[in-house]
């Protein structure tokens, strides 16, 4: 699990010039507390489809929870800023579904999360099953004047 330091360098590179070095598909996320108002920076993989970003966190992690009932945020990716509006995918079908769509879209990225592909492309159900219970999926719709 990523640590405090970690994060901060992390957020630290994609927050200069040197963002590129990361890859991009990087980025850093910028919730508000809902209980405490506190602003909390923390870096994130994103996937991009068209205008929309996608963020897989483990269930486990907090930052996500901010965005509920579409609370807006702000990511910085490839040296760009977004104002976003949060959509959080919790329930078990929505998420398996998520995952479904994303790891045939990206089936390279079926390793990270110990999915395995049929000969058809299609995630096994089973890993997708074990991965629903342990993820959510935040989609991150961009509003203008960000």
């Amino acid at each position: 699990m990523p640590g405090k330091i970690s994060n901060f360098f992390v957020a630290s590179i994609i927050n200069t010039p040197l963002h590129p070095m990361l890859g991009k598909n990087m980025a850093v996320i910028t919730v508000t507390g809902s209980k405490t108002g506190k602003r909390y920076s923390t870096p994130i993989n994103i996937m991009r489809d068209g205008e929309i970003f996608t963020v897989v966190s483990l269930r486990d992690r907090t930052w996500w929870r901010n965005l509920r009932g579409g609370n807006q945020g702000q990511i910085r990716v490839a040296g760009k800023r977004f104002l976003v509006q949060g959509e959080v995918i919790e329930n078990h079908d929505g998420v398996i579904n998520g995952l479904n769509q994303l790891f045939r879209k990206y089936p390279t990225y079926t390793k990270y999360f110990g999915v395995h592909l049929k000969a058809d492309g299609h995630p096994h159900m089973d890993d997708l099953e074990r991965e629903a219970g342990k993820r959510v999926l935040i989609r991150l719709h961009p509003l203008t004047g960000g």
